[in-house]
């Protein structure tokens, strides 16, 4: 009989504390899109995210750190990356979703190395809202840079 009343308290447990492992990504504004250049300060392939931490020219000559989730090591393996595939040192571009409260906070799209090849964030998938490029699609990275905007459509007289 005390097993049974302590079954629901024990699945309740269980169950907050998966909910709280897991996190929404609303802290990021995927409707825009930045674009940083700068030289990676560190790597940090870890779970449950992954990080780049990227050194940017700020106003005057201050550097400023930026931190880009890159994803968990295993849906970066999926789509191509390897541990060593950014190396601190390495100049990079990244087009990134920020985030919503300003800070040089960011979830990647687009990583694109001096020789022009790229790798893509897990955010590459999600729309970037009017103007914005469309997700990648299964045909491969994309770009980049952003896409030009859609033409206006034409006013009718």
């Amino acid at each position: 009989m005390r097993m049974k009343r302590m079954l629901p308290c024990a699945a309740a447990v269980l169950f907050v504390g998966a909910a709280a492992a897991h996190h929404s990504t609303a802290e990021f504004d995927y409707t825009k899109q930045v674009t940083i250049k700068g030289v990676v300060k560190e790597v940090q392939w870890t779970n449950p995210h992954s990080y780049i931490q990227l050194l940017v020219d700020g106003d005057a000559a201050e550097k400023v750190q930026w931190s880009v989730e890159i994803g968990s090591p295993s849906l970066n393996v999926n789509m191509g990356w390897r541990k060593n595939s950014v190396k601190t040192g390495d100049m990079v571009t990244l087009n990134l979703s920020p985030a919503r409260n300003g800070k040089p906070y960011g979830t990647l799209r687009v990583l694109t190395f001096a020789d022009g090849r790229t790798l893509e964030g897990v955010a590459a998938r999600v729309g970037a809202g009017p103007g914005g490029p469309p997700p990648a699609g299964p045909g491969g990275p994309r770009p980049a840079s952003p896409a030009t905007p859609p033409p206006s459509p034409a006013k009718e007289p």
